[in-house]
């Protein structure tokens, strides 16, 4: 009884626990749905105009008006449909394993469709188990906790993406849609909710650590079978996709780390010295010393990591200096890890681990090496070369899996590498930034390597915010780009109006010659600032056809009498158009000297003989023949409408097709004609709305590239310029190891062998 009565208190935390994460859960998650909904009607009009599918543009517009009417109800449903899942989920595993799969087995009954339906749902949640993985692992442990099973089977979790899966599925079918608007709902969920699921679990496993549920995860830790049968989460997703279970894949990763490993042993021992790699020579044991391995190892680098050496040899002061960032800028790049080898501690290491060292030393070689990384950021990365060690000697999939988190941050420092000048120093706003993230992995990692992936989605963040911020400044190259096409496009939208109006009528030639020169640029700054559709830009055109009706025969008193009325207004209505064209003084006196001699003989015409024969009333203008010589493609100068100062506007290019496919954050490596010039790959980085320029630059947006599409697709066409499928550069940890391996195997030795 007294047990029980002390439990008590402790389950009702953990239910307490368990309806805050759910909350937080919930919270999110309809967050995520609906931007999902937001994003709904943009994305499906894009499929619609972009296909020319009748009957996929057909489904998509069924499903835009589904959406219209029913978005309410499809949220509500969802919350409804897990609420539900959450409950069957909350009890022991026993008991939710068989609510689990009553959806599924319901469809059963309905039909094949139904049950290829439930199976593509089932795939999603598969696709997303893959996705967050770790934070799965740390979760169902964690939950298991809570609910009181600590072999807690994946799909027993309430959090689980079957649960979640499974009850969009049902929210879907309480609305109207039918199979075909079902699958593009799936369709939408998998592209628009899924990348927030990382930063969802992320965050549960926050709050219940900092409850003090599991703080720690070892999250190599294979889940067996519970004893219900239900299989492990990872299991389970692998069995779904028809893949190896993952006992077998994990088995794999390691033997893969352990043979690279193995290789790279039997290089070092032949070839390092031939290849110019320094390896640590120990003193060897001292009297009595006993081999140092296994936690107590580990222990001791901990300590030294955090800059302790006490008990650990009096000769390592260095390395705790560099372990703890002591020092200016860029002094770490000093391999540390060599005289760690070197010392009394390093003698006191099993052979194993000895190589290991050697193995990360000379890596760290390679990367304070490499070129493309700044001096002060090799300094900040170098501080990380003892948790790295540990890392390596406890793990040895760390060499060959790419998904490894360690892995993944040393190539999220290489990519923040690239945005970087290279005189990167403690005076540029990321450096503290940067330091402060290198000291969190100093402070925090001991084994579990959920803090590499905590530093590298803050890495990943920095780089996002470094891409931002590229993007603006480099918005006035961008907005000056986008300006010019405006204006093209302007000037082509004013010819088109101005050219058939003089040369379909007969004009004086002063006013022909003011309506292709000024009054074409009146129209351009019109269209430019306010638009085609804008009365500023009607009146315009209209202007223009009234003083062209003006200057033809009048022969009846009533219409004399219209243009008498008229030309007052005409008059003011052209002069408020010179003045925004801000034209010169001459140009204003010679046209209205030209429409006053034009007019007068319209409204005053000579009397004629009474006994001659009458003569049709003409005005005094040139034949259409002339205007024809009239020369459109001519650039012409106007007042910048975007800014100060003035500028030239060049006749619009001619018409080509954009490069197929090529949309900003695409590569293209330029090629040089001459030879002159290595090859250099750039980045795309804007493109004007109708795509008549490309700005290509830099990661960091330094040495932009502008060119016109007519350009662009003749470097294309001609070989100057070559698509790149992925960025050009290798991440930094495959780059490092790819130098290591190639340095020891370009050796005599090696070859030899």
């Amino acid at each position: 009884m007294t047990e029980i009565a002390a439990a008590a208190p402790q389950t009702g935390t953990f239910e307490k626990l368990l309806a805050e994460s759910r909350d937080l859960f919930t919270t999110r998650l309809g967050a995520a749905l609906g931007a999902m909904l937001d994003k709904a009607d943009e994305t499906l009009t894009a499929l619609i105009t972009e296909s020319k599918d009748r009957e996929a543009q057909a489904v998509w517009q069924e499903t835009r008006k589904l959406l219209g009417v029913e978005r309410k109800k499809l949220q509500v449903e969802f919350q409804k449909a897990y609420g539900k899942e959450f409950s069957a989920r909350g009890r022991t595993a026993g008991e939710s394993s068989d609510k689990f799969s009553e959806l599924a087995r319901s469809l059963t009954l309905v039909g094949d469709d139904d049950l290829e339906e439930a199976l593509k749902f089932k795939e999603l949640a598969t696709k997303l188990q893959r996705y967050c993985d770790e934070e799965l692992v740390a979760l169902d442990q964690r939950v298991g906790v809570l609910l009181g099973d600590a072999n807690l089977a994946a799909d027993a979790n309430p959090f689980s993406p079957e649960a979640v899966c499974f009850s969009f599925l049902q929210a879907c079918h309480e609305t109207t849609a039918d199979a075909r608007i079902r699958g593009v709902l799936r369709t939408l969920f998998d592209d628009h909710v899924m990348d927030a699921f990382r930063a969802i679990y992320k965050a549960l496993n926050a709050l219940l650590v900092k409850n003090g549920i599991l703080p720690t995860i070892r999250y190599r830790a294979t889940k067996s079978k519970d004893t219900t049968g239900n299989l492990s989460r990872k299991k389970l997703a692998k069995k779904a996709a028809g893949e190896e279970e993952d006992d077998e894949e994990e088995a794999g990763a390691a033997d893969a780390g352990t043979d690279l490993f193995a290789m790279l042993q039997k290089l070092v021992a032949s070839n390092a010295g031939a290849a110019g790699l320094a390896i640590g020579v120990a003193p060897g044991l001292a009297p009595g010393q006993q081999v140092l391995q296994g936690a107590e190892l580990l222990g001791s680098l901990t300590r030294i990591q955090k800059g302790d050496v006490a008990g650990v040899g009096g000769e390592l002061t260095g390395i705790a200096l560099a372990a703890g960032g002591a020092g200016t800028a860029g002094a770490e790049t000093a391999n540390v890890l060599r005289e760690l080898k070197s010392s009394s501690f390093g003698a006191g290491m099993g052979q194993m681990d000895a190589m290991t060292l050697d193995i990360v030393a000379m890596l760290f070689d390679m990367l304070f090496d490499d070129p493309k990384v700044p001096i002060a950021l090799k300094g900040l990365v170098g501080r990380l070369q003892i948790p790295l060690l540990k890392v390596a000697i406890t793990d040895k999939a760390f060499f060959a899996k790419k998904t490894h988190p360690a892995r993944t941050m040393l190539d999220a420092f290489g990519e923040v590498a690239l945005r970087l000048p290279q005189d990167f120093g403690p005076e540029h706003p990321l450096f503290v930034k940067l330091e402060a993230i290198v000291q969190y992995v100093v402070d925090a990692f001991q084994e579990d390597v959920a803090v590499f992936a905590s530093v590298d989605q803050q890495l990943h963040n920095v780089i996002a915010e470094e891409d931002v911020r590229v993007a603006v400044e480099a918005r006035a190259v961008t907005e000056q780009a986008e300006q010019a096409e405006n204006l093209a496009v302007a000037k082509s939208a004013a010819e088109d109006e101005v050219r058939p109006r003089v040369q379909s009528q007969a004009l004086p030639g002063p006013v022909r010659e003011f309506l292709a020169r000024e009054w074409l640029r009146v129209l351009l700054m019109l269209h430019a600032k306010s638009g085609p559709e804008s009365a500023e830009w009607q009146d315009a055109l209209a202007v223009m056809d009234e003083m062209i009706w003006s200057l033809q025969a009048r022969p009846t008193p009533e219409d004399r009498r219209k243009l008498a009325a008229l030309v007052p207004g005409l008059v003011k209505r052209i002069s408020a158009g010179l003045q925004t064209l801000e034209a010169p003084e001459e140009v204003r006196t010679a046209l209205f000297a030209e429409l006053m001699k034009v007019h007068t003989e319209i409204l005053h015409p000579k009397p004629k003989d009474a006994a001659a024969a009458p003569e049709p009333v003409a005005p005094l203008v040139d034949e259409p023949s002339g205007p024809a010589t009239l020369d459109f493609t001519a650039s012409v100068t106007v007042r910048n409408p975007y800014g100060e100062g003035k500028v030239q506007v060049s006749a619009p290019a001619t018409r080509s097709e954009p490069p197929a496919n090529l949309e900003v954050g695409d590569w293209v490596e330029f090629r040089p004609k001459d030879g002159g010039q290595p090859p250099f790959p750039k980045k795309l980085l804007f493109h004007t709305p109708k795509r008549s320029a490309y700005i290509f630059s830099e990661r960091n947006g330094k040495e932009m590239i502008n060119l016109s599409r007519q350009e662009l697709v003749r470097r294309l066409r001609t070989g100057e310029a070559v698509r790149l499928d992925e960025a050009p550069e290798e991440p930094l940890f495959d780059r490092i190891l790819n130098g290591l391996v190639g340095k020891l195997k370009g050796t005599p030795a090696a070859q030899a062998a």
